[in-house]
């Protein structure tokens, strides 16, 4: 019996002075034979050569694990195998498995119901498939500024389906979709609160405006994107993106617009290479060309971009600068050949890494105003009106960014551009001479046209977010402009007075709290600063179309100007878990119970709530 302790200690020594990876399996080897000594003497157990050969596991001890990062959702334990991770699910709460979807159904005040859809199928980890759908509408009346109640319905539709695939390095997403949106001409600017609409513009038939009538967007389109989202300065990348869209309106105009962009990074020796460009190409019919002030008939309008920027990257996460161009080359049947650059510099520093960060730079941006972006930036312009392009020729900024705490970040930034031909939108006056029963009556129309002026804008901006994981997010966003306009190329066209429907300041608060586990509420504040609208009154005929420059040729023209009150405007939203799959949810929009007009003549509703129940499967 003493010489087996004997022998065991040795070994066991033995194993502490080598030192090796394979120590605690040899020492769990060693304690089961020291348990063995207690039971009855068995020859087999006493052999010096076999408690020898434990350190012959040395070299199988020696292999280093073999580790591959990625980011992945589970948990990786490196004590464990991971066929036992399974074991620590006793620990808590059982993990619940995601559901496939969401539907939320509801109705409002204003006549307003309102549904949609979620569905997701995550079952592959590489790839999600979805369905989405939505429809809101709403058959109210509003009051207008003249005092009269007219009917304001809308309906926005929704129908969408993507599929988002996840590569070793790069994400392929695709995404199909249609939206239907319909509304009416509701609104009209009385020249005072005691003025009404003069009665042959709520004629059916009439055709001076578009009082009363009804407007629907429909648009149906595929994007096609793939990016690397994984790349780094260091890492070389490419990506593209892929969109096409076709959209129509009930009042006959018909657009075709597709975009092709690719961009390249190729990292060197101290710098990069950046490389991006593409092309776009749109087509619209039924507008009127831009160039022209008359024309009897509307005709299509087509132009073809060709975008290339390219750049250096220097430096590191600490300082780095970008330098490089963006240039334009647009060609079209109604449109002159215009090629336009801008700079394209960036220069940053990290003076305390990831806690302040000091930026500067300077760009500019060549606008294509294609007839969809903007009718939906402004649906109650003319259906007919073509608009031009315009460019922001220069934009030099400046700032700092950072963190206040782990959970607060900041920015702050100011900036100063010149623009030539920025659209701005009014309404035309006209007095009427037609009409027997009345003697030269004096109406606006309610669609709104586009003058174009070269202007200076000045914009402070600051930001401020604080998050506190699941339980509370705010953000806080504001910008204050100035405006200064410049007299044009073309001297016959005067110099605005006003940035006509650009307000001086706007501002968001967004703020999201989880009171419990079943309760959660938010709210959504938004101010924008006052508006100057303007209408434009001369002795033309209403049914025919003219341009800013040859209304400002008559010496009847004159403008009215119109203040748009600010507006502020508060949004609440909760919802309460009933059980883990059925929950309430209610929102009240302009809490305020506010008066104020989006555009000069279109006010919008005003105190409204919707509320109902989203069931989850």
């Amino acid at each position: 019996m003493m010489i087996r302790y004997y022998i065991s200690g040795v070994a066991l020594v033995a194993c502490i002075l080598l030192n090796v990876p394979g120590t605690v399996a040899q020492q769990r080897d060693t304690l089961r034979q020291e348990v063995e000594v207690v039971k009855s003497y068995t020859p087999m157990t006493i052999d010096a050569e076999k408690i020898n050969e434990a350190p012959v596991i040395r070299d199988d001890a020696r292999k280093k694990p073999d580790f591959t990062y990625s980011i992945d959702s589970k948990p990786v334990f490196s004590a464990l195998p991971v066929n036992n991770l399974q074991a620590a699910t006793i620990v808590g709460k059982p993990e619940e498995k995601p559901g496939y979807g969401l539907v939320r159904a509801g109705v409002g005040n204003y006549n307003k119901p309102y549904g949609e859809l979620f569905f997701n199928n995550t079952k592959n980890k590489n790839s999600v498939f979805g369905l989405h759908a939505k429809h809101l509408s709403s058959h109210g009346k509003l009051n207008l500024r003249n005092g009269d109640r007219v009917s304001a319905p809308f309906s926005e539709n929704e129908a969408e389906m993507f599929l988002k695939h996840m590569f070793r390095k790069s994400t392929l997403s695709v995404n199909l979709g249609i939206d239907h949106d319909g509304f009416r001409y509701y609104g009209y600017p009385g020249t005072t609160p005691a003025d009404s609409i003069p009665w042959f513009l709520k004629n059916e038939s009439q055709t001076y405006t578009y009082q009363g009538h009804k407007q629907a967007f429909t648009r149906g389109g595929i994007d096609i994107n793939l990016q690397n989202v994984f790349a780094t300065k260091e890492d070389p990348s490419a990506g593209f993106d892929f969109k096409y869209a076709r959209f129509g309106n009930k009042t006959g105009q018909r657009e075709d617009f597709a975009r092709f962009d690719m961009n390249f990074h190729r990292p060197q020796r101290g710098f990069g290479l950046m490389v991006d460009g593409g092309v776009e190409y749109s087509r619209t019919t039924g507008v009127y060309p831009v160039v022209l002030d008359l024309l009897p008939l509307p005709v299509t309008r087509s132009q073809t971009w060709i975008s290339f920027r390219p750049g250096i990257y220097l430096g590191n996460e600490t300082i780095n600068l970008r330098a490089g161009f963006k240039s334009w080359l647009v060609a079209g049947l109604t449109d002159k050949a215009t090629f336009k650059v801008s700079p394209d510099i960036r220069f940053n520093f990290s003076p305390v890494k990831e806690i302040i960060n000091v930026f500067a730079g300077a760009d500019g941006q060549y606008h294509h105003n294609h007839y969809s972006a903007i009718a939906y930036d402004n649906p109650f312009i003319v259906p007919s009106l073509s608009v031009k392009n315009h460019h922001e020729v220069f934009k030099i900024y400046g700032g700092f960014d950072g963190k206040i705490s782990s959970r607060t970040n900041f920015k702050i930034q100011v900036d100063h551009s010149k623009i030539d031909g920025q659209p701005l939108y009014y309404l035309q006056g006209f007095r009427l001479t037609t009409l027997e029963s009345m003697t030269m009556p004096r109406f606006a129309d309610n669609t709104f046209r586009v003058l174009y002026q070269d202007m200076k804008k000045t914009r402070f901006n600051g930001e401020v977010t604080y998050y506190a994981g699941d339980k509370l997010n705010i953000l806080v966003s504001a910008n204050i402009y100035k405006y200064t306009m410049l007299q044009g190329k073309d001297s016959s066209v005067p110099k605005q007075e006003y940035p006509w429907n650009l307000p001086s300041f706007d501002a968001t608060v967004i703020l999201n709290y989880a009171v419990s586990d079943r309760l959660s509420v938010a709210a959504d504040v938004y101010a924008i600063g006052a508006r100057r609208g303007m209408i434009f009154r001369t002795d033309l005929d209403p049914a025919e179309y003219y341009t800013w420059e040859t209304m400002l040729s008559l010496s009847s023209a004159s403008p009215d100007t119109y203040k748009l009150n600010p507006v502020f405007d508060i949004n609440l939203r909760g919802n309460y878990a009933i059980t883990r799959k059925l929950t309430a949810f209610g929102q009240v929009n302009n809490f305020g119970m506010q008066k104020y007009e989006k555009w000069l003549g279109y006010p919008a509703q005003t105190f409204n709530f919707l509320a109902g129940v989203s069931f989850s499967f």
